[in-house]
């Protein structure tokens, strides 16, 4: 007699997204594909591992001995249109149960040089014991174990999807037999991703490897700890005040509490190329570059050429550019139709318009013009893509009985809705907070993590809490060398050692905010 648990899955399937796809033509690594089929392989001898590549990718294997591992499939259009192509290879089922199915694949959504043999196995053997349909983990970074997919499960996937698998399985997840594989400790508030397929990711992957071929998932979060390098190894978020000064007096701006002796000043487009030209030297991972800081970046004389400037960035994911739009809205219409529809959809335009209410819009900006605005906003949602305009309202006391009329004035014109968290600037700003989101419990920071404050005169702040304690000059120094000076406040941060950083840590309470 057969045992019904006496199988195995059929193969293994990589699907690389385009995104990917474009990454490795340029930064592939065999060692790396060597590392993850080593791993599946020590778990399941000789699993055949299906793949889709580029023509590019492809060359790159050039006749190693890992291509006889592989199966190659180019010109895949979709994930659904692979993931039913590799569908029809599976082979009958062993045990012919006509209430179930057990024939089944590892499915990997990326190259996964850190692939834990420990954990796989164990997915594998609770996916037998409970006989179900789809098998993954909610908690474990993605590329350290494969999801389980059975031919019961792909059965059931329709012909086109506007979502990718994962998230049409969630969204029925009702339908299904599934196991939900939770390990201990639970570190997805590190955000981590194991998967061959960005800068940060194989500068992570390969570090870790360098100190051992296989880490003990229980002691991954300390050997993180003990090598910050790895996890904070550049920026994704660069907060740029190209303009000091506003004309407004907002009654939930920094500009309350800083000093405004240098107010009118603004970032020379000589000092843009520069710090451009050197971002396209020294950062690889993408980027997003935020123009506001403490003020109205419209009010810059040359806006319109540091905009360009700026969005020839190569790393560049996406500029956005915080304004009130009281003024100078002309010269940001002229910009948007002199660009390039590519150069658009990297745009992100944010109205900082937090009322509906003309007399509550002076209280709250120290001026009247909230009818301008809003026909500022209406000329833009015009010429801008859906995903390139935002409205934004700063959630506080004196607004939180418009949340609701605010949302569905906007949303009946097809605008979407930033709801922002009120900012006190660790107790530097009045009590104005709907809620409270202090944690209980600090972890480290993300913004000590992932952002650069950059202020008009090109001084870095080690955060936007503090604006004041100076890291270094991004006019004057090198970006690569400020970025590692912040480096040991992060560590204090990773580490729970709050108390030793010189900003306000243990007073703030943007420890949730996450830019990019």
């Amino acid at each position: 007699m057969v045992n019904r648990k006496d199988y195995n899955p059929s193969f293994a399937v990589v699907y690389l997204d385009n995104q990917t796809l474009t990454f490795l033509e340029s930064h592939f690594e065999i060692s790396l594909v060597k590392s993850f089929v080593k791993k599946l392989h020590s778990v399941f001898p000789n699993l055949k591992i299906h793949i889709n590549v580029s023509n590019s990718i492809l060359s790159k294997f050039d006749g190693d001995k890992i291509t006889e591992s592989f199966v190659f499939y180019q010109q895949v259009s979709s994930e659904i249109e692979f993931i039913k192509q590799i569908g029809a290879l599976l082979p009958e089922s062993i045990f012919k149960d006509p209430e179930w199915d057990e024939v089944c694949f590892l499915y990997f959504t990326g190259i996964s040089p850190l692939l834990n043999p420990t954990l796989t196995e164990k997915i594998w053997n609770r996916h037998k014991n409970f006989f179900c349909q789809y098998s993954y983990s909610e908690n474990l970074p993605p590329g350290l174990i494969p999801t389980v997919i059975t031919r019961e499960f792909l059965s059931s996937l329709p012909d086109q999807l506007t979502t990718d698998i994962h998230s049409f399985f969630l969204k029925n997840i009702n339908q299904y037999d599934v196991d939900i594989f939770f390990q201990s400790p639970d570190l997805r508030q590190l955000r981590l991703d194991f998967r061959f397929n960005s800068i940060r990711s194989k500068v992570l992957i390969k570090g870790l490897l360098e100190i051992t071929e296989e880490i003990p998932y229980e002691n991954l979060q300390n050997i993180l700890k003990e090598n910050p390098e790895l996890y904070r190894s550049s920026p994704s978020y660069l907060e740029w005040e190209i303009y000091k000064g506003c004309e407004l007096s907002c009654i939930f701006c920094p500009r309350e509490f800083v000093d405004k002796s240098n107010d009118g000043s603004f970032v020379p487009l000589t000092s843009v190329q520069n710090l451009i030209k050197q971002l396209e030297e020294k950062q690889h991972s993408p980027i997003t570059i935020s123009l506001s800081g403490n003020g109205e970046p419209l009010l810059h004389p040359e806006f319109s050429l540091v905009v360009k400037e700026i969005l020839k960035l190569t790393s560049l994911k996406e500029l956005i550019i915080e304004t009130a739009l009281y003024k100078h809205v002309d010269v940001l219409v002229s910009l948007i139709g002199e660009l390039e529809p590519s150069s658009k959809e990297k745009l992100c335009i944010i109205a900082n318009v937090s009322t509906l209410k003309e007399d509550k819009y002076q209280t709250l900006y120290g001026k009247k013009g909230l009818t301008q605005v809003l026909e500022a906003v209406e000329t833009l949602s015009k010429i801008l893509p859906p995903n390139s305009l935002y409205v934004q309202m700063i959630k506080m006391k004196e607004v939180e009985e418009e949340i609701d009329s605010y949302f569905t004035y906007f949303e009946k014109k097809g605008i979407n809705v930033i709801l922002q968290k009120y900012n006190r600037f660790a107790v530097k700003l009045p009590e104005r907070r709907v809620s409270d989101l202090t944690p209980i419990h600090r972890e480290f920071c993300w913004h000590l993590t992932r952002d650069l404050y950059l202020s008009v005169t090109g001084e870095v702040s080690i955060c936007k809490q503090n604006q004041t304690e100076i890291i270094g000059n991004l006019f004057t120094e090198s970006f690569e060398s400020i970025w590692k000076r912040g480096l040991p406040f992060f560590h204090h941060s990773f580490k729970g050692e709050h108390d030793k950083i010189p900003a306000p840590c243990l007073n703030c309470d943007e420890w949730y905010t996450f830019n990019a």
